[in-house]
C-alpha cells in the first residue's frame, strides 16, 4: 500500500511515524523489491 495511502487511513499525522510502525525489511524483502523495479 502507498505509504502516505496508509498514513491517511491510520490518522497518523506524520509519515515518519508511518514508516517507523509499518515498514519493517530485511535482505529478502530489499531483494524481491530490487527485482520488481528492475521489471518496470
Amino acid at each position: 500500500m502507498n505509504p502516505k495511502a496508509l498514513q491517511y487511513l491510520m490518522g497518523h499525522s506524520s509519515i515518519n511515524m508511518t514508516l517507523n510502525l509499518y515498514a519493517h525489511t530485511n535482505r529478502n524483502f530489499a531483494q524481491e523489491e530490487l527485482k520488481r523495479v528492475e521489471g518496470l
